[in-house]
């Protein structure tokens, strides 16, 4: 019993830390981005590297596995119960997207040379509309799982 409690909370916990550093992460790249003629943005772009790989790899990760114990735990058929379903589909876009857009966008922003003020606004606008899509889509998951729907 105290086993489940322990991969629950760790799953909260994972929960948390996820959704905890997509959000703060694009609200203060909304902030240092507007003052980039300030604090060059390649140094935002590399703190939310370090960000990313802390807490989303930490938090995706500790979803993931405590996830699949508890469902294995509780005997859940995961492709047929839908909140659990959804669930992983958000958290799987996510993953992609962050794989295949985010971090190739972010690479590309602490590299670009210091002016290109025209390829970090193109970079900056996908970069956003990709990541508060993410962000969204995994706060449905969240509330796929609380409420079991």
């Amino acid at each position: 019993m105290a086993s489940v409690l322990v991969l629950k909370a760790l799953h909260i916990f994972g929960a948390v830390i996820l959704l905890g550093n997509v959000t703060v992460t694009g609200f203060w790249a909304i902030v240092f981005y507007r003052a980039r003629n300030v604090v060059p943005f390649a140094r935002t772009a590399r703190a939310v590297m370090l960000a990313d790989w802390v807490f989303t790899v930490t938090g995706g990760t500790l979803l993931t596995f405590t996830g699949i114990q508890l469902a294995l735990h509780e005997g859940i058929d995961v492709w047929r119960t839908p909140w659990v379903r959804h669930g992983i589909g958000a958290l799987a876009v996510t993953t992609v997207l962050w794989l295949v857009l985010l971090l190739p966008d972010q690479l590309r922003m602490e590299r670009l040379a210091p002016g290109d003020d025209a390829a970090l606004r193109r970079l900056f606008l996908r970069w956003s509309v990709v990541g508060w899509s993410s962000t969204l889509a995994l706060f449905y998951g969240l509330w796929a799982m609380v409420t079991r729907s």
